[in-house]
């Protein structure tokens, strides 16, 4: 036998020896986890760095893979959090696996597990600064299915940053700030978005105007509601009753001007509660439309 027979000889013997002591460990840790995910461990992305031997991309395709094929055979308890460390460990190996954010926030939004969708976008937004799908997703799991348009509007502001030509970006933040009362603003995207549409053949662009346009409509009525309403405030506060009407507003310097609302209707005033009321119908109905 040579030297260099025996040496590796010795070297296959110290790796089993090695692998047997991992085994075991891996044993141990496995007996910890609760049944319902024992099938289904995937060690820390520490351990998998070192197990891909430099292969981190691949090594991240073959977890995603298998994750799509046993997701759905996760415990209930336990399957929202594994399946974040699936995907966190994923997204260790490949910072900018793109499915990998969007497969992940699909799989824990099934849960309901709105702040996991948000961390997960999160690293997605911070691995690449020019990615803004994983905003994008994060935006509209809160706004449609969360219902959190504070979250929506910070998504969507992300999303808008990084690709600010896209539309459907601008549409979507341009509701969030709606949802979220932010009328002012809100506004003023959608004047925007009627802008560059108005004039153009592009496909969709009449969608666009249309939307564009009732929106307008409804946040100029929400928008002077709410600056007459407040000044009716200012004006009972100051001076211990309420205006007797709205053009007294105006005389007495708390507005600039009593606006009419987009009809060309005057906005109408009971001076005995003090409250304001438009006599032009909102364009959209429902939650942030009525009045």
């Amino acid at each position: 036998m040579t030297v260099r027979t025996a040496i590796a000889c010795l070297a296959l013997v110290a790796l089993l020896f090695a692998m047997h002591g991992l085994h075991g460990g891996l044993k141990s840790l496995y007996d910890t986890y609760p049944t319902e995910f024992r099938s289904y461990y995937v060690p820390s992305s520490a351990y998998m760095k070192v197990a891909s031997l430099g292969q981190r991309n691949f090594l991240a395709d073959l977890v995603f893979i298998w994750s799509i094929q046993f997701f759905d055979m996760y415990g209930p308890l336990v399957r929202d959090t594994y399946l974040f460390h699936t995907y966190d460990v994923i997204t260790d190996l490949d910072p900018r696996f793109a499915e990998a954010y969007v497969f992940g926030n699909l799989f824990l939004s099934l849960d309901r597990r709105w702040d996991l969708v948000y961390a997960l976008s999160d690293k997605g937004l911070a691995a690449d600064p020019n990615a803004w799908i994983p905003a994008w997703d994060a935006g509209s799991y809160a706004f449609f299915y969360a219902r959190d348009y504070a979250a929506a509007k910070r998504y969507f502001a992300i999303a808008h940053e990084r690709n600010p030509s896209a539309m459907p970006v601008q549409k979507m933040m341009a509701n969030a700030l709606k949802y979220a009362g932010d009328y002012d603003l809100a506004l003023e995207y959608w004047k925007g978005i009627l802008r560059e549409n108005e004039d153009s053949s592009a496909p969709h662009a009449q969608y666009f105007v249309i939307a564009a346009t009732r929106n307008i409509h409804d946040l100029t009525i929400k928008v002077d509601l709410r600056t007459l309403q407040a000044a009716v405030g200012r004006y009972r506060a100051e001076r211990g009753n309420y205006p007797p009407n709205l053009d007294s507003l105006a005389k007495t310097g708390y507005l600039s001007g009593i606006p009419a609302d987009p009809a060309g209707k005057p906005y109408l005033y009971d001076s005995r509660t003090g409250q304001v009321t438009c006599q032009s119908a909102f364009k959209f109905k429902g939650k942030f439309a009525q009045w």
